[in-house]
């Protein structure tokens, strides 16, 4: 493991190191934001919910906007940048908002800026890896974010003990390690010229983008975000993690170890699992992420003391390090290098619409069946999902031995 560590290109870790410091900052303010919306600004469960699917949203349509755009420049790090940058401007805002409305339009600068970054950042990951690191680079990446978001969880606690739960001053504390994110991105990271990708045995030309290259994204591509779209329907908003916990009796100022325990799951499980998928055939790997989703909410259902509860926060964002460190991966391999940033842009909007459309469902379940009624319609989408992969899988078992076959 150390020495595939070693072996990872300096640029991707400046990259991972940068989204460690950019989530330590987005944590420190979205791990209290449900709770100082609801006892701070009033509202509802089902309202903060549906703002986290709308939000949610906003940042997943940015995202095929800022993919096509770098596409386009041939510049991942220029948009990147820009993300990075109104990132940092937008944390302080938090500390002056008044009223729920205030809340939305600042939630959703802030998402806007998470959407410039996501699909630049991991085309430029698969530009800059060969296919055989590809799961490893883009383990690492979600690895040392959520660490992050670990560290940043741990960063509120301490705050808002030692502030007395003051959370316009945590907020004001989140623009530190955004700026820091920004100065090193700046001057860590450069552009690169060509494709340095060792499995290409010819020397290409880089080709400019153009809107009918999305049409290059074969058969096998749109099946990926076919699956993805299925998938997705069963992740709704992470405030209904909270709120579940807080059901079973965890008090306030302890809430934020459910954001250290969802991005712990992440954080153990990336990595290690993403480096399996570069030796083992990837929907095999993803299978074991849908798995992961199904015991979390069986946990989340049945739990009834925070222990299990917790267990089930930890698997559920365990499913998020697997699922998500695979299915980058695979669309990276399925998209041409002069599209692929457009690819992710398309695989983060299909992925924004699922979150909005489930956390939608999730708030008028919960509305109406508790938090068990939300739980449970997870469990049914992913068990949908788990046959719909299982013949997914069978189908690509049957092409590699026709394959073979014919050769």
């Amino acid at each position: 493991m150390k020495k595939l560590l070693s072996s990872l290109p300096k640029s991707i870790w400046v990259i991972s190191i940068t989204g460690f410091l950019i989530n330590m900052a987005t944590i420190m303010v979205f791990s209290q934001m449900p709770i100082f919306m609801k006892t701070e600004l009033g509202a509802s469960e089902h309202t903060i919910g549906a703002i986290d699917g709308f939000v949610e949203f906003i940042s997943h349509a940015m995202r095929i906007i800022a993919g096509s755009v770098s596409d386009i420049i041939q510049n991942r790090k220029v948009v990147l940048g820009v993300g990075y940058g109104l990132s940092a401007i937008v944390k302080p805002l938090f500390a002056l908002t008044s009223s729920v409305g205030f809340v939305i339009v600042i939630r959703s600068l802030d998402r806007i800026t998470n959407g410039l970054q996501a699909s630049p950042r991991d085309a430029l990951i698969g530009d800059l890896v060969p296919k055989t690191k590809r799961g490893s680079s883009y383990g690492l990446s979600k690895s040392l974010k959520t660490a992050g978001s670990v560290t940043g969880a741990a960063i509120v606690v301490w705050i808002m003990t030692i502030s007395g739960n003051n959370f316009r001053l945590l907020f004001l504390c989140a623009f530190i390690p955004a700026i820091i994110a920004l100065v090193l991105f700046i001057f860590g990271i450069k552009e690169p010229k060509a494709v340095p990708l060792k499995e290409l045995t010819k020397p290409t030309k880089r080709r400019p983008f153009s809107w009918r290259s999305i049409f290059e994204l074969k058969k096998d591509y749109w099946q990926v975000i076919g699956m993805l779209g299925i998938y997705e329907l069963a992740h709704f908003g992470e405030s209904y993690l909270t709120f579940r916990v807080r059901e079973v009796g965890v008090d306030i100022t302890y809430i934020s170890i459910v954001m250290v325990l969802f991005n712990m799951g992440q954080f153990l499980s990336a990595f290690p699992i993403g480096a399996l998928s570069d030796r083992f055939r990837r929907e095999n790997i993803l299978l074991l992420g849908f798995s992961f989703m199904l015991l979390a909410n069986m946990f989340m259902i049945f739990g009834t003391s925070p222990l299990f509860v917790y267990l089930g926060v930890f698997l559920w964002g365990a499913q998020m390090g697997t699922t998500q460190s695979v299915f980058v991966s695979i669309v990276s391999e399925k998209a041409p290098k002069h599209v692929r940033g457009t690819a992710f842009g398309i695989f983060y909007i299909v992925m924004g619409i699922d979150i909005l459309i489930a956390s939608k469902c999730a708030g008028v379940l919960w509305d109406h069946f508790g938090s068990i009624g939300a739980f449970r319609y997870s469990a049914v989408v992913t068990c949908i999902s788990i046959f719909v992969l299982l013949f997914w899988k069978h189908s690509q078992t049957k092409k590699t031995v026709s394959t073979s076959i014919s050769c």
